[in-house]
Parts: C-alpha cells; structure tokens; sequence
C-alpha cells in the first residue's frame, strides 16, 4: 500500500497509517488521489479543497493528503468508495490538466489493478435492493410463523416474484470483439471458448443453476426451412456441458439445427438473477439467428456492445448502435472498447474520443438527435490484463441493484406493497378474533352477522362487477381500419428517402450505404409504430381504467386488498415484436437489381406494402386487447373469490371462538394476551417494511 504514495510523493513520503479507511465521495477522492508534489502548492490554495478536508476534520497538510489517499484507496477496497465514480473524475481531471498524463496513468492503474471481489461481499450491505430484500424476506419468514392458511398462497406468491426476478444483460460485437474473454474475465472463469465449451457461433444464455448444466434447444422445422435445411422435429435435450462441443462445433453437422445453448452455471455473478446473453457476431450470415439476437436484445436490461479498439467503430458497428439508440436503449447501451493492452494511453483516449465522436456523426447523418448518446456508459478494457474490468462489473452490479435503478425499485416496492397489505389483513383478523373473546355472545354474534353482511356485499358487488366486464368485453371491438392508410403514407417518405439515397449514391459514383438505409428504413418504420402502439395502450388501459373505477366505488375500503395486473406493463411485453431482417433483404436485392429508379421505387413501395400486411398488426391488437382484458377480468374475479373466501373463514373463527368454553379464566386471558402481542408484532413488522 505504502508504494503507491512513494512512487507519487517519492522523498516526501510521510509515515501514516495504512488501516486508515477515508469517508470521501468518489468526486472527492479523484481530487485528493490526483494531489502530487507538482501540484500541491497550487492545489492548496483552492477553497474548494479546503472545504473537502474540512468537513473530513483533517487540516489541509502534505500528512492529512498523504493519510487521505491511503484512506480513499482502503475505502475503495472495501467497496465503501465507488470505484466507477473515482475513475470518472480523474479521467475528468485529467482532460482539465489538473495532473500531467504520467500522474493520471500511475494512479488510475493502480486503482484498476485492486484486488476487489464483489462477488463475496456481502449483497444485503452492498446494494440498498439486496438489503431490502433481505429484511423483506425475514418478515416474509415471519409472516409465513403466523400459519394463517388464508394468506399462505400470497406469500409464496410474493416471495417468488420479488426472488426470482431476472436482469438480463445482451453481449453483442462483431466477430474478433473479443466477447468471449471479456466475458470470461467478467465472470472470473473460464466459461466460453474453454475446451468444453462451445464456440460462441451459437446464442449462449448464462444462468445460475447450484446444480451445473447445459440444454441445448433447436430450431423447429419451419425454422429449419427457411434457412434451406432439411426440416426435422428435434426435442431440446439436457446434457453434460462436457458433451456440448459435439452439438455446437461447425465440424459437426447437427450444429445447423442448434437454436440457443442454456448454460446453468453456478457462478457467484449470475447468483443475484443475472442472465448473460452472449450473441452471436453481428456479422453472423444467418438472418433467424440475427432476429433471435434481436429479440433478447429487447427483453435484455442492458446492451454490452463490444469493439476491439484497434478496429472500432466500423460500418456494422455504427449501423447497430444507432438503431439500437433510436430503438430507446440510451440508458441501457454499453461500449466497452477491448483490447486496450494493445495500445498506449494516448492512443486508447484518440480511440475512445474518435467513437464517440463517430457515433454523434452517425445519428446526425442518419437524421437523429446526437443526444441520443448522451446517456451512453463508455469502458475501456483488457481481459487479458483486467484493465477496466472490475469497473465495469461494479457499473452493472450499481445499474442493476444500486438506488437510480427503476426496476429493482419496483421489485421492492410491490413486494412492500403485497406484505403490508397481507399484514393488514393479518391484523384484521386478531382483532376479530380478541372481540370475539372479550364481549359477550350477543356481540359475538353480531360480529359474525356483520362479517356475513361483508360477504353478502362482495357477492352483489362481484355480480356487479362481471356485469360491467362483460360490458367492458363487448366494447373491446379494437378498430384499426385508419392505420394500414397511415403506415402506407409513412412507407411513402421512408421509400422516398431511400430513393434519395440511391440517387445520390448514383450521380457522387460511390457505394450505396446498405448500412446506413437499414437504419433509416427500421427508425422510419418504429417511430410510426411507437404512436401506433402508444394510441392502443391508451384506448384498452382507459376502458380497463373504467371497470377499475367502478370495482373501486363497489368494495370502498376493501379494494386496497386486492392484486390486480398492471395492464399497461403486460400490453408492454406482449406487444407485437417488429423485426426488420427479411425487409432490409427484399430491400437491398431490390436495389441490386433494378437500377431504373421510377421501377425500383415502383418495387420498394410493394416491398413496404407487403411487410405492412403481412405485419397484421390489427389482428394482433384485436388479439392482444383481448387477452389483456381476459387477464384483467380472470384476476379480478379469483380476488373477489379470495376476498370472499376468507371473510367465510373469518367468520368460521369467530362462531368458534364465541361458544368456546375455557376451563378456567386464565386460560382465556392467556389466549387474548397472545392475540394481543400477535397484534403489536403486525405493527412492528409494518414499521419495518415501511422502513424499506
């Protein structure tokens, strides 16, 4: 520890304590790690850093900075300091010239070469999901103690949802990106490209699995027959991840008809529920397999996009990454440039600057906002010398499960909202049952003629409620007949701009941009699709919206205890799925082989009517309005059930307990007192989840 700050600080070198641990931010520690003998004199005058060490309660001294950067370098270690964060602000400061390009590089490689094992820390410390989860499922355990059968279906239903959900992150590059390494040094074993595992020509999906597997899945027939091969039904089978080459090597042939290989690996990484999908190359001739890629790529979180640094930012690549921003992966698209080792500090920082710049220029020609990259992570890495590969990790584990992430804030949020309301209904019920004991037999009695009257209620409201949905059904007659008119007046400008292109190509003599018009083609197409679908969301949600209102106003107080879908998030993942594929093909041999431009646009305005119709997007959202609606209708109809159900039971109780006879008195008192410490356990454990 004590030779980072003798190569910084050399014969000025102080005795300080190498267990100090600093409590700085990670902008915070940028600056003081970056403090040198060169520009200390300078530094310490600034008020700003003054402050800094202030607030630190240390004096601003050539000990305390000394003492600060072992402290920042013991926080980092122990993952108390964000790594990412420091990294940033010195590569920040260093473009300020705050320190010279040889202070930069010693104390970023050093940071770099941490031995930092995230995978062993403690999850439920590291991350505010993992700690809520945690305390979530130690009241789940406590919940589940209480043994009230009525709810035991609901816990087990929560606990799964919130445990099992999955993040996945899409590896994507050309071939030579250099996926299978990174990956390999990402995960800290040697999983794809080891002897017994297969090349990555094949989509390979990453699982954690205690009990290691491999399960290989193959095309179906039809598939099999459009890519010219002999159509045959195979079975997907499991087996031996030592036996996985003689499914997936090119030299044998049954690797034509592999569609996907499911690794379950038991692998500290995957342990949190993240899914690694590694893609076959971009430039991978098989169309199914590119629209296979194309489809995890959509279900995926995160998108890591891999160049090798020597070769970034080549055509393919540019093509993918702006369809893949215009596509609204901005948040979730990484580049990790890979191979870094090969070349020097100022060659990585003129190919990093040169990619970003590239893709601004991208988005620009092909007509977009170049802030469409502004939100875009960039990395630098090595597998081979682990450059960058702990930063990156901790990026995705911060993305993943820190506190800006939506999705594991959502996970969080049901599963509070699930436990406080079965908690309630716990409550309810003790207290019931201490009425039942403490009064007489006449209100006893009137307490279960009161709980049938909640019953009687939510029958009448139940048929109520099925009159109104079949209302609701009747009405769902999704009409579109508007839309086949405005997606053609859309294919028109998408045709003509792609005219434009040929004739420009034409009358300059250079190669057409094949690239370039698949991107204009597939935006031209989504940005029509994305209003398409955004208009159907809103007609089905707002009839949904309606019987929602009316299920409200019949069971008052009594609707806060239902669970009922969130149509607008299952409309979102059961929307049609576009994929572009087939018509960039039709389009590009159109282009090769009419070259007269009246007959070529004559042609493309064929091509675009055909994938519009043979699209059949009403009958699909005909289909999908309806399913949704079956969903919506099915839940409401099984909660009014269990609502009913388990006013029944409560009832069943309370008729017991009001004509038990106790031995003696203390018996009783006995019993009403463990009623009463159940009914303060329920508010402390709202407390708790309130706390989450």
């Amino acid at each position: 520890m004590i030779k980072i700050l003798e190569q910084i600080w050399g014969i000025k070198t102080l005795y300080v304590d190498e267990n100090y641990i600093s409590k700085f931010s990670s902008d915070e520690a940028a600056i003081i790690l970056c403090i040198t003998p060169r520009n200390y004199d300078r530094l310490i005058r600034l008020e700003s850093l003054r402050g800094i060490f202030a607030r630190a309660n240390l004096s601003l001294n050539e000990y305390s900075v000394q003492l600060g950067q072992i402290g920042i370098i013991n926080a980092i270690k122990a993952l108390q300091i964000d790594i990412n964060g420091v990294l940033n602000g010195l590569n920040e400061i260093a473009k300020n010239d705050i320190i010279d390009f040889a202070g930069y590089s010693l104390i970023s490689e050093f940071i770099n070469s941490l031995e930092l094992d995230f995978t062993k820390v403690d999850s439920a410390k590291a991350q505010p999901f993992h700690k809520n989860l945690h305390t979530l499922n130690e009241i789940h355990q406590i919940l589940s103690e209480f043994e009230f059968k009525e709810v035991s279906q609901r816990l087990i239903n929560a606990y799964d949802s919130a445990n099992n959900s999955k993040f996945k992150i899409a590896v994507t590059g050309v071939i030579n990106a250099g996926k299978s390494s990174t990956l390999n040094a990402l995960m800290n074993q040697n999983i794809l490209g080891a002897s017994n595992i297969p090349e990555t020509a094949n989509l390979s999906i990453l699982t954690y699995s205690e009990d290691e597997f491999a399960k290989v899945c193959f095309w179906s027939p039809e598939e099999l027959k459009s890519m010219n091969l002999e159509p045959k039904e195979m079975k997907d089978k499991i087996v031996p991840i030592s036996e996985l080459k003689l499914y997936t090597t090119a030299a044998n042939e049954i690797s034509k008809m592999v569609k996907e290989v499911i690794l379950g690996i038991k692998l500290d990484i995957l342990k949190d529920g993240i899914d690694i999908v590694d893609t076959p190359g971009l430039d991978d001739a098989v169309v199914l397999r590119e629209i296979l890629t194309a489809n995890y790529m959509s279900q995926s979180d995160f998108t890591l996009h891999l160049m090798n640094a020597s070769q970034s930012a080549t055509k393919k690549d540019m093509a993918f990454i702006v369809n893949t921003l215009k596509n609204g992966k901005s948040g979730g698209l990484i580049i990790a440039l890979t191979h870094i080792d090969k070349l020097s500090q100022n060659d990585i920082k003129e190919v990093l600057n040169y990619t970003k710049n590239s893709i601004k220029t991208e988005l620009s020609e092909c007509g977009f906002d170049e802030s469409l990259a502004d939100e875009t992570k960039f990395f630098t890495i090595s597998a081979i010398k682990n450059i960058g590969i702990d930063e990156l990790r901790n990026y995705l584990y911060e993305s993943f499960f820190g506190s800006n992430s939506k999705k594991a804030t959502l996970i969080i949020d049901n599963y509070k909202k699930e436990l406080l309301n079965i908690t309630q209904l716990i409550s309810d019920d003790l207290k019931a049952q201490k009425t039942a004991l403490t009064s007489d037999t006449a209100t006893a009695k009137e307490l279960a003629k009161s709980l049938q009257n909640e019953i009687d209620e939510i029958s009448n409201a139940a048929n109520s409620i099925n009159s109104e949905l079949e209302n609701l059904l009747k009405r769902l007659n999704y009409d579109n007949e508007n839309s086949n008119a405005t997606l053609k007046s859309i294919s028109a400008k998408i045709k003509d701009r792609v005219i434009s292109d040929v004739k420009y190509a034409t009358d300059k003599k250079i190669k057409l941009d094949i690239m370039r018009l698949g991107v204009i083609i597939e935006s031209g197409f989504n940005d029509s699709f994305i209003d398409f679908f955004r208009d159907f969301k809103q007609q089905i949600s707002k009839d949904i919206d309606s019987a929602s209102k009316i299920l409200e106003l019949k069971l008052g107080a009594k609707n806060a205890n239902l669970t009922l879908p969130d149509i607008r998030a299952y409309i979102d993942e059961h929307l049609p799925k576009i994929n572009y594929e087939i018509l960039n093909s039709d389009v590009n041999k159109a282009i090769k082989n009419q070259k007269n431009i009246e007959l070529l646009g004559a042609n493309l305005t064929t091509i675009f009517d055909d994938f519009i119709i043979n699209l059949n997007l009403t009958n699909k959202l005909s289909t999908l309005a309806l399913s949704c609606t079956n969903e919506f209708i099915t839940s409401i109809k099984s909660e009014l059930n269990s609502m009913q159900e388990h006013l029944k039971t409560k009832e069943a109780q309370i008729n017991t307990i009001a004509k038990s006879n106790f031995d003696n008195i203390k018996d009783k008192e006995r019993l009403i007192a463990n009623i009463d410490s159940k009914i303060a356990q329920c508010q402390e454990i709202k407390n708790r989840i309130e706390l989450c």
